[in-house]
């Protein structure tokens, strides 16, 4: 293939060969199929929640990275609390076993720790590391309504290489109710990110929404690592008159959006957490968003409101920071995987829950520019024409 590529931060216009599943040859030499649009590294989501078993209703493995490869997405790190929440290593191996089956992106799961588990986690961490890459513990939840909440005590006691954190002090959150952020103040993340950073000597912190959080992160001298939603980037508390009673979320939206930040984050994340419409009109929080993550940060940029390094937090820096770059991901350059998503800049077009693939059938998004890729590749293939043949080539990460 050849055609206008991100190679090391630059669009050049150059030729990539392919040998197997990995990129044999970059350069202006290297000829082929010449493909219309920019070729960019295909996404990795670090935070998705693919439901399935006791909540297929809503989305199952399947979807969800049906989802995902529709999006730009090779590969996607699935959070563990889902039902059952994977606790030990006997519901960790059940899931991956799942996955296993039709699974159209690579996958990846997490870990959870609780309260019950706090002195077995490290063990069972251990058995499943043997075969499977274990991305991180996590999302560690200081808060949760459903029996995954921790305490400090019990974070701060864990040793692991990586941890993430959904950071709000369980006890400043008073509510669920509709809208939730009227009873999940900013002051709940906030606290719970200056817990973290004088208890721990690391972490990731997922979905951070304040601009107060952000900040304390970014002044604190320990290695920490953050992820921002494009609901947090693009929405606030303005959207639920347009919402309704499905504008639960969390951490919540607030009154600013975090666009203007976003130089300052390392990660771009969905935290994909889709819900039927009959269990968001009962305020369960929670949006999907892993197949317009990237199709609205291409349109974003498109747009100039954001530059082309924004494509770094969703490929090459999620890579690194999670240890994905070592298997191949992540970036487009000679030995990595052949993984890319081609965006044709001219066919931007409206989101409409109609056209998107997730069990769920509606989106936050509705009627936002975006742009949807015209070719996915993972590992080498065209990816796309095979989804659309019932053909599946997505894989389990591991060792």
């Amino acid at each position: 293939m050849y055609g206008k590529i991100l190679y090391r931060g630059r669009i050049v216009e150059v030729g990539i060969e392919i040998e197997g599943e990995r990129i044999k040859k970059i350069g202006k030499s290297v000829k082929g199929r010449k493909v219309r649009g920019l070729i960019l590294p295909a996404a990795i989501d670090v935070h998705v929640h693919f439901r399935d078993l006791r909540e297929k209703h809503k989305e199952t493995i399947e979807s969800g990275s049906l989802s995902a490869i529709h999006g730009g997405v090779c590969l996607v790190v699935d959070q563990p609390n889902c039902n059952p929440a994977i606790t030990d290593s006997e519901v960790y191996e059940e899931r991956m076993r799942r996955a296993k089956k039709k699974l159209y992106c690579d996958y990846a799961l997490n870990f959870a720790l609780t309260e019950k588990n706090r002195e077995k986690i490290e063990e069972e961490v251990k058995k499943v590391s043997k075969k499977y890459f274990v991305p991180a513990i996590g999302e560690v939840f200081l808060q949760h309504s459903q029996g995954l909440q921790v305490s400090y005590n019990t974070l701060f006691s864990l040793k692991a290489d990586m941890i993430t954190v959904h950071a709000e002090d369980a006890e400043l959150v008073k509510c669920n109710s509709i809208p939730n952020f009227d009873c999940r103040p900013e002051e709940a993340e906030v606290k719970a990110v200056e817990m973290c950073i004088k208890g721990l000597k690391k972490c990731h912190f997922c979905h951070i929404s304040t601009v107060k959080a952000l900040d304390v992160i970014c002044k604190a001298k320990k290695d920490f690592t953050k992820e921002v939603t494009p609901h947090h980037m693009l929405l606030s508390v303005k959207d639920y008159e347009r919402l309704g009673s499905f504008v639960n979320v969390n951490p919540p939206l607030r009154s600013e959006p975090l666009l203007k930040y976003l130089d300052f984050f390392e990660i771009i994340a969905s935290d994909h957490a889709p819900h039927t419409p009959e269990e968001k009109k009962e305020g369960l929080p929670g949006f999907p968003g892993v197949e317009t993550m990237y199709p609205i940060i291409v349109s974003l940029i498109k747009e100039g409101v954001i530059g082309l390094k924004a494509i770094d937090k969703l490929t090459s820096n999620p890579a690194r920071i999670f240890g994905f770059d070592k298997f191949g991901y992540g970036e487009i350059e000679e030995g990595m995987l052949a993984n890319f998503a081609v965006f044709d800049f001219s066919k931007e077009c409206r989101i409409s829950s109609r056209n998107l693939h997730s069990l769920c059938g509606w989106t936050p998004y509705e009627g936002y520019k975006a742009i949807f890729p015209s070719e996915v590749w993972l590992r080498g293939e065209n990816v796309l024409p095979d989804v659309k043949a019932g053909r599946v080539l997505g894989r389990v990460l591991e060792i």
